[in-house]
């Protein structure tokens, strides 16, 4: 007897954009934390200063930007669009635009351009796999 393969066209779409969606979710928080590991963990080479008492080193240009009040790693979010399947990654300090691309007084200190960089196998990899888990 012959097995009868049965379509259901709007199960199988619903299904892979479920599967888009929660790698997006999962490529997009990789690339936030890559963000902040970059901001936190990477060594810094720039200038060293003082302030209220206590020394900071800055970055380099082309450097991540150092860390010193900790208000742009706090300030870097993750929003989502489910209809549109897409993931932002935003720092939301007036400020950070001029670290990422710099300035006419000031080199650039990027840190999400290199998260996304770094992160685009791995974000991939994540939908990829999600949609084959919600394909089974």
């Amino acid at each position: 007897m012959a097995k009868v393969l049965e379509w259901n066209d709007a199960e199988v779409i619903a299904k892979v954009r479920q599967g888009v969606m929660q790698g997006v979710v999962r490529g997009t928080e990789m690339v936030r934390n890559e963000a902040l590991r970059l901001i936190m963990q990477t060594a810094k080479t720039g200038r060293l200063y003082t302030m209220r008492g206590v020394v900071h080193r800055a970055s380099a240009p082309g450097e991540a930007p150092a860390s010193d009040t900790g208000r742009l790693v706090n300030s870097i979010t993750t929003s989502y669009d489910n209809k549109k399947l897409s993931g932002l990654v935003a720092a939301n300090t007036e400020y950070a635009p001029y670290l990422e691309y710099g300035t006419a007084k000031m080199e650039e200190r990027p840190f999400m351009r290199p998260a996304l960089a770094s992160m685009q196998d791995q974000f991939l990899e994540s939908v990829a796999q999600a949609v084959t888990e919600a394909l089974k």
